[in-house]
């Protein structure tokens, strides 16, 4: 509608299908045939990441990488049953339960080569294995399963080739999900 503030979504791909480079971006909104003119504040933020925690109440951070015992990502706290979205889209890995980790799922970022794993989920996500997601989308809720106190999403992030395939946790996941958390 001309004259009002106009909310567009892009999945990030180019025409070719590749992902992106991250950086603004300037788009056009008008009909067809028509003539249209940018403005200064026409500007299109592509962000390649979403903060996984969509909690409507605050959320805190809790232990981080290491933490004197060998942990291996970022603690997020946030009120249990929280949404959780795909903090990076990507194909589906692993959805499963474990003693420690609790009802847990693990994605291949797309265009990464990076694996994003989140951990303590209320239930297991309806998401199964070989599933394609996308940045954003529902994943799951935060939850205290597994050897957890207190609700929180447990993240970790895994160098090429990825979780547990040759790859490392990568101890910047707390400044990478403080970053997210900036935007989002």
């Amino acid at each position: 509608e001309p004259g009002v503030d106009n909310v567009a979504y892009w999945d990030g791909e180019s025409a070719t299908g590749r992902v992106a480079k991250g950086g603004d971006y300037k788009f056009r909104i008008g009909a067809s045939g028509v003539e249209t003119e940018s403005t200064a504040d026409a500007k299109f933020s592509f962000r390649g990441y979403k903060f996984p925690v969509r909690a409507h109440n605050r959320h805190d951070y809790g232990d981080g990488f290491g933490a004197g015992r060998g942990h291996m990502g970022q603690d997020v706290f946030a009120r249990c049953g929280s949404k959780m979205v795909a903090a990076r889209g990507g194909k589906v890995q692993w959805n499963k339960t474990h003693a420690s980790a609790g009802n847990y799922l693990v994605i291949d970022g797309k265009g990464t080569g990076k694996d994003y794993m989140y951990a303590h989920l209320k239930k297991r996500s309806p998401l199964r294995k070989g599933d394609r997601v996308k940045t954003g989308q529902p994943i799951g809720k935060v939850g205290e399963s597994g050897n957890a106190s207190g609700c929180h999403l447990h993240m970790e992030v895994w160098s090429p080739p990825g979780w547990f395939e040759g790859g490392e946790a990568l101890s910047s996941v707390t400044r990478m999900l403080k970053k997210w958390d900036s935007w989002s």
